[in-house]
């Protein structure tokens, strides 16, 4: 997971477009694959709006999500 982080992180810096999907296909013989995404999902809103995270926490909990508050 974290290298997928980097990677969606570093094409944004990069090319300043972001990926909104990857595959990743590793075959017997070692060699890979990897497929961008770059089209956002209908349904994802884009805001400005920030959110506390102290509420978030508290509406996850809200839903039955167990939070480990660190």
């Amino acid at each position: 997971m974290d290298a997928a982080l980097f990677l969606r992180e570093d094409l944004l810096k990069s090319t300043g477009q972001r990926i909104w999907g990857l595959t990743f296909t590793l075959y017997p013989d070692g060699k890979f694959n990897i497929e961008y995404d770059y089209n956002k999902p209908l349904d994802y809103e884009e805001t400005d709006e920030t959110v506390d995270l102290s509420h978030a926490l508290e509406d996850l909990q809200n839903q039955g999500v167990r939070v480990s508050k660190k």
